[in-house]
């Protein structure tokens, strides 16, 4: 009997969590606001089913072990993709905060904000990749 109260307990709180991050997720508005941007519109339900369905895997990956094929193309696909959907997290996050305009006023800052935000990913990528790199950051 506990066991089965433990797993709705578990099941009941991993769903609120979803519940709480997809709605994080629309409220902020990063599908509609990349699709505009990229002008795919119309395939706004595709996006969302797929932002679904990757944190549906993610969940699962939690408790499943699952294997990828070793093929180098598929894993940097995979890097990809996961890096564009924290990066478009990260900046939406920033938009809806307005930290940019504010860091800019604070700073004083009046030219080349594209090479600022170029600056912040080129940081981010140096820094996750001696992170992932160099012997002794990232220990399994």
């Amino acid at each position: 009997m506990a066991n089965i109260l433990m797993i709705i307990i578990g099941f009941a709180s991993g769903a609120g969590i979803a519940a709480g991050v997809f709605a994080f997720i629309a409220a902020i508005g990063i599908v509609p606001r990349m699709a505009q941007r990229s002008k795919t519109e119309k395939y706004i339900p595709l996006y969302e089913d797929m932002i679904l369905l990757g944190g549906l895997f993610a969940t699962t990956a939690m408790f499943i072990d699952y294997r990828l094929p070793k093929i180098p193309f598929l894993a940097g696909a995979l890097a990809l993709a996961i890096g564009t959907f924290v990066g478009v997290l990260a900046m939406a996050l920033t938009e809806v905060l307005n930290v940019i305009p504010i860091l800019l006023r604070r700073s004083r800052i009046t030219k080349g904000l594209p090479w600022l935000i170029l600056c912040f990913a080129l940081g981010k990528v140096a820094g996750a990749l001696i992170y992932f790199l160099v012997d002794g950051f990232y220990v399994l």
